[in-house]
């Protein structure tokens, strides 16, 4: 957003959506974290709802929530969104005096502008035994319109009149009258209410209305109707009046009962918003960039894709790609890799690429290539790539798709060396090669933390001595970075070792010092992309 924009007034930003020569439409935020994703949406505006303000309070819609409960929100929303807020007021919180203290508070908080609609306090919401609820009367409401202009310290305030007359069951003449009425006391536009499920009342009032002021529209209950519609109408302002709340309700409902039923978030991780994303939407990079300057705190987790082949057995589906790019639900294997780094924190990200390197390049990475991949293997890329092997490095093959609950366990870990074994060793029906591996102790058949070490790794070990399968994923933190390097090295310096591969370097790492490397035990939940089959498989991952 430009300075311009951000320094104009809010009230001023809503006038302007009101006086729009298209329709424009604004979406319900009830705390400052809705407000920001709502902005981040692209909208221009805010309705801060009473049905939802009073139902993240455990309030009913009903005027329970206080005026001081009300601006404290308003306020913390103010603090942090660049768009305007039009706030649902209700009926002003009392008689005309209580409804100039209001505007008055919240000219002071930046809002930029209320409605009222024309009802007895306390309110009751218009879906709730709408047609025994009672208005007030014109000429009330009107003097209380007054007052409220009367009081504004800010000249673009805006009072936005809701009549209720439809929703009590009164014809589209009364409410007519009613809104000429408040136009006369001063307000700025009319908001026309309608539970029907069509857009027929609403249009009828519109197809009457003198258009000596805009007016707004609230289609909770016609949802279906189009935009066009709304803006051929002469509708200035449509206003989704519940939906962040409403789609919160449904996701916590689900995520609630799940974890009631398995007893574990597990299966979960890849569905809701990671941890990060609610440290990016409080904008905590600010303090790490703080942190950065003034704290000198080492760098965090970094990662190491090795992506050079371009696969054995997938010619179709690699012609004009390597194999990290096959599509896996609809996204190239290495971004649902990069998605899930990214999501645990981890943002410098290196790619080593060798076949087809033009068709490799997910956004944000660094790049290292490796023209020589079909002679000199997976040590070769990893030697490509050294500088990139830096203080607490992830290495991972780029055509593993995992879930991200596996990541996060990696990066539990303070070993100096980590690898992730699947201990199902379901590839013994299967009858894949695989890169095999002897651990300490087999998986564990309930939970258990114990530690376990890495003795053996190789594609040839016996079925009695595997325990499981390497899946492709190592750390590398500390001392466990030099040991890591001084075996690679040690490794290509050995003649024939051009097509070493990673499991050969960790075997080396494992025979020199048993307890070099911490193994991680996982059952399933990840896939590596070899055959056709895999592919077919990678979706369920």
């Amino acid at each position: 957003m430009n300075q311009n924009s951000i320094l104009e007034s809010n009230s001023k930003k809503l006038r302007k959506l009101l006086e729009s020569p298209r329709v424009e439409q604004i979406l319900e935020a009830h705390n400052s974290l809705s407000a920001t994703i709502v902005e981040e949406a692209g909208l221009s505006g805010l309705w801060a709802s009473s049905l939802t303000l009073s139902c993240a309070a455990g309030l009913r819609d009903n005027s329970e929530l206080t005026m001081t409960e009300v601006l404290e929100v308003l306020e913390s929303i103010t603090a942090r969104a660049n768009i305007p807020i039009l706030f649902d007021g209700d009926t002003g919180y009392g008689q005309f005096s209580h409804f100039q203290q209001l505007v008055r508070k919240l000219c002071l908080r930046r809002v930029g502008g209320v409605c009222i609609e024309d009802k007895i306090f306390p309110k009751t919401n218009s879906f709730l035994r709408s047609e025994g609820q009672s208005l007030a009367p014109v000429e009330e409401f009107a003097g209380k319109l007054r007052a409220g202009k009367d009081a504004q310290t800010d000249p673009d305030f805006v009072v936005v009149a809701r009549t209720e007359a439809l929703i009590v069951g009164l014809d589209t003449a009364a409410a007519i009258d009613r809104a000429e009425s408040y136009v006369d006391a001063g307000a700025d536009a009319i908001l026309i209410h309608s539970k029907e499920r069509t857009f027929g009342q609403v249009q009828d009032f519109m197809s009457k209305w003198s258009g000596r002021a805009p007016v707004v529209c609230v289609p909770t209950t016609y949802y279906s109707t189009p935009m066009e519609a709304f803006d051929q109408a002469g509708i200035s302002l449509v206003i989704w009046a519940n939906h962040m709340l409403r789609a919160g309700i449904g996701a916590m409902q689900s995520v609630a009962n799940e974890i009631g039923e398995k007893g574990t978030a597990r299966d979960l991780e890849d569905a809701i918003a990671p941890v990060k994303e609610v440290f990016r939407l409080q904008d905590a990079d600010g303090l790490l960039e703080g942190e950065k300057t003034y704290l000198h705190k080492e760098s965090g987790v970094t990662a190491l894709v090795l992506a050079a082949s371009r696969g054995a057995g997938l010619d179709e589906l690699t012609a004009d790609r390597p194999k990290a790019m096959i599509p896996v639900s609809g996204m190239p294997a290495i971004e649902k890799m990069l998605q899930s780094m990214r999501a645990e924190g981890i943002k410098d990200i290196s790619v080593v690429r060798g076949y087809r390197p033009e068709a490799l390049a997910p956004v944000g990475a660094k790049f290292f290539d490796n023209p020589d991949w079909e002679e000199n293997g997976e040590l070769g890329s990893l030697a490509v790539a050294r500088e990139a092997i830096k203080g607490d490095t992830i290495i991972a093959y780029g055509d593993v798709v995992f879930k991200r609950y596996i990541l996060h366990l990696l990066l539990s870990s303070d070993a100096p060396i980590t690898l992730v074994v699947d201990g199902s060793r379901s590839f013994l029906e299967s009858g894949r090669s695989v890169d095999r591996v002897k651990v300490s102790g087999p998986a564990p058949t309930a939970y258990d933390e114990s530690e376990n070490w890495l003795e053996a790794a190789s594609e040839g070990l016996p079925e009695e001595m595997t325990h499981g399968e390497w899946i492709g994923m190592l750390r590398v933190r500390g001392e466990g970075v030099e040991s890591l390097q001084e075996a690679l090295d040690s490794a290509l310096a050995r003649p024939g070792s051009a097509q070493l591969d990673l499991c050969a370097l960790l075997d080396d790492l494992a025979q020199a010092d048993p307890r070099a490397i911490r193994v991680i035990y996982v059952h399933g939940g990840w896939i590596d992309i070899n055959s056709l089959a895999d592919v077919a498989r990678s979706g369920d991952v």
